[in-house]
């Protein structure tokens, strides 16, 4: 599903000069459920289907094995109950239930009903779909289809209607200044160039406007440098607090002091004019 009225920001191409155009389909109060947009700069299709605009088309897309394993058979059923509620608490060793880390998000980026936000590498929706509920116009994009088509189901689950679209982070299909805050759980972590991410994503992001990133810090104990250092051999990279900040300054953002559980961090940032 998408929002009709989303149409206008989208740019899947650089050199796309207006966005796309609605040229079919079912749609239910101004959200597209099935159907085709159209570039009237290229004449190129996009097919909106199973819950998500698809920006890439046949393209894959990933940047390396840690991507590709969200590509595998039933990874978006599996991702949510297996590991995503269960992973702050297994990496904190503390309470962490999904209401706290929501809290935490949502503080940080501070959504504003009628405001636009962007949640980057969403994978099955968990913030695209509860910031949604809240008011406001939430777009989670992925690589995955199957996570994507999971995000969305999720989302009808519990009556909020966020848009998915499949589209590339290090490439964002969305006219400058289109978004009033950016969201981002973990796959900082994930992305083959985060700084490219980053910088991108300060193109798309209002001046003034926030940011807020959960990921995982490097390791300080022997054992998880070890585990990290296993992780790594798959794509997965692991940030110093200093690094964070470094990257969040390079891309045009003013950081907050980061929140860190154990190898935890919680990361608010501002956009700079």
């Amino acid at each position: 599903m998408f929002g009709r009225g989303l149409l206008p920001i989208v740019r899947p191409r650089p050199a796309d000069g207006a966005g796309l155009v609605y040229a079919g389909g079912t749609e239910e109060d101004g959200m597209i459920l099935t159907g085709t947009v159209r570039s009237p700069k290229t004449g190129d299709t996009y097919e909106i289907k199973n819950g998500y605009l698809n920006l890439l088309k046949n393209r894959v897309g990933a940047d390396n094995v840690a991507n590709l394993t969200n590509f595998l058979p039933g990874a978006g059923r599996a991702y949510e109950p297996l590991w995503r509620v269960h992973s702050l608490r297994l990496l904190t060793g503390e309470p962490f239930p999904t209401e706290r880390e929501l809290r935490i998000i949502s503080d940080l980026v501070r959504p504003k009903r009628g405001g636009r936000y962007l949640d980057l590498g969403c994978s099955a929706g968990l913030y695209t779909r509860n910031l949604a509920l809240a008011g406001g116009d939430f777009v989670g994009i992925d690589l995955s289809p199957s996570m994507l088509k999971e995000a969305a189901r999720r989302a009808r689950g519990i009556g909020a209607r966020p848009s998915f679209a499949r589209a590339d982070a290090k490439n964002l299909p969305f006219a400058d200044a289109s978004f009033a805050g950016a969201v981002c759980g973990g796959s900082l972590n994930e992305f083959g160039d985060p700084s490219r991410v980053l910088r991108e994503t300060r193109r798309v992001l209002q001046a003034d406007a926030r940011l807020a990133v959960m990921g995982i810090l490097r390791a300080r104990t022997g054992r998880g440098r070890r585990v990290q250092r296993f992780l790594s051999t798959g794509g997965i990279r692991f940030f110093d607090p200093d690094e964070i900040r470094s990257l969040l300054d390079h891309a045009g953002f003013e950081p907050d002091p980061l929140e860190t559980y154990g190898p935890v961090f919680f990361a608010g940032a501002t956009s700079r004019a």
